[in-house]
C-alpha cells in the first residue's frame, strides 16, 4: 500500500488530504511544517510526499530541496492558493506537480496527479537492446550470404533495371 506525507501548517486542509489519501487505500502520515515533515521523511518509508508552499519557517519549495537531498527520486506535489501569482512552476522545478488549492476540480486533480507519480514511481526501468554492429558489406560478405532463391532473384533483378 502506498504512503503519502502531507506536509501542510493548515490543520483543516491536512485533515482533509488525509481522510482523501486513507479513503483511496493509502497510508497517511502528516506534519505541520516543514522540520516536522523532513524529520517524519527520514523515519518513515514515503512514496510520495504532497506539500503546501506557503508555511512558517519553511516554504515548500525549501522542503522539496531538502527531502530531494534525502531522496532524488522522491515524487513530490506542490499545492498553493498563490501557483499562478508566484509562477511556481518555474520558481520550484523540483516539484513534479504543481496545483493550484481552492479550485472545484482541487480533488480530482490531486488524486489524478497522485495515481500517475504512484504508477511512474513503480514503472520498472526499461533497458535498451543494444543492436549487433552489422559487418560493412564488401565483397567478401557479399559472397559469404547465401544466394537468393528463383523468386527472390527476379525480384532483385526487376529492382535493378527500374532504378
Amino acid at each position: 500500500m502506498p504512503s503519502i506525507l502531507c506536509i501542510d501548517d493548515n490543520i483543516s486542509g491536512l485533515t482533509v488530504r488525509r481522510h482523501l489519501f486513507e479513503r483511496h487505500g493509502h497510508d497517511v502520515f502528516t506534519a505541520r511544517s516543514g522540520a516536522e515533515g523532513i524529520e517524519r521523511f527520514r523515519k518513515e518509508k514515503i512514496d510520495l510526499v504532497v506539500v503546501d508552499y506557503v508555511m512558517p519557517e519553511m516554504n515548500g519549495g525549501e522542503v522539496i530541496r531538502q527531502l530531494r537531498k534525502i531522496n532524488p527520486r522522491l515524487q513530490v506535489i506542490l499545492l498553493s492558493s498563490y501557483a499562478d501569482t508566484l509562477d511556481l512552476e518555474r520558481r520550484v522545478p523540483e516539484a513534479d506537480v504543481v496545483l493550484r488549492k481552492g479550485r472545484t476540480r482541487e480533488v480530482k486533480e490531486l488524486l489524478e496527479a497522485t495515481d500517475r507519480l504512484l504508477r511512474r514511481r513503480n514503472r520498472k526501468p526499461v533497458r535498451k537492446r543494444v543492436k549487433p554492429a552489422r559487418k560493412p558489406v564488401t565483397r567478401a560478405t557479399l559472397a559469404e550470404r547465401p544466394k537468393p532463391g528463383k523468386i527472390v532473384a527476379k525480384k532483385i533483378a526487376a529492382k535493378r533495371r527500374t532504378a
